[in-house]
């Protein structure tokens, strides 16, 4: 094999990784979560959508949590109440907005990234061993999504 069929060879199948990448991560409701993301890194509240709906706007899960960042009706209504807000989670924009606003609130509370997501995923007040494993799976999840959507929309 010739060095410039090798490069042709390498380059073709970087671009079509690259072409499945940017399928597999999009920016899909970009807009609506750099309305409503505050502290947050926007990758990350795409790496959480990913990983709760895979974007699918009426996602529902078995416990009941819905849209694109599952949240649950009666976090909504918590979180409207707490802070004095109207949105609907059942919208795209109702559930964006909580969702980040639920996940700021957490980052707040908790300190640190992976207990907040940790809490974001199983709820404050699961068991300490659902926290350890289904909550720590779902950070690894959330946090290999928001590598590689940092590796793709950094600038």
């Amino acid at each position: 094999m010739t060095l410039r069929v090798f490069i042709t060879a390498f380059l073709t199948a970087t671009l079509v990784l690259l072409f499945i990448l940017y399928k597999l991560f999009p920016l899909k409701y970009y807009s609506y979560v750099l309305l409503y993301c505050d502290d947050l890194d926007p990758l990350l509240v795409m790496s959480v959508i990913r990983t709760e709906s895979s974007f699918r706007e009426n996602a529902v899960s078995p416990l009941g949590a819905y849209g694109l960042m599952q949240v649950m009706p009666q976090t909504a209504e918590w979180l409207n109440s707490r802070f004095k807000k109207n949105y609907d989670y059942r919208t795209v924009e109702g559930n964006i907005a909580l969702g980040c606003l639920y996940l700021n609130y957490l980052l707040e509370k908790d300190g640190n990234l992976e207990d907040a997501l940790i809490h974001y995923n199983t709820g404050p007040y699961a068991q300490q061993e659902i926290k350890d494993d289904a909550g720590k799976r779902y950070v690894r999840k959330v946090l290999g999504s928001y590598r590689i959507y940092k590796l793709l929309y950094r600038r």
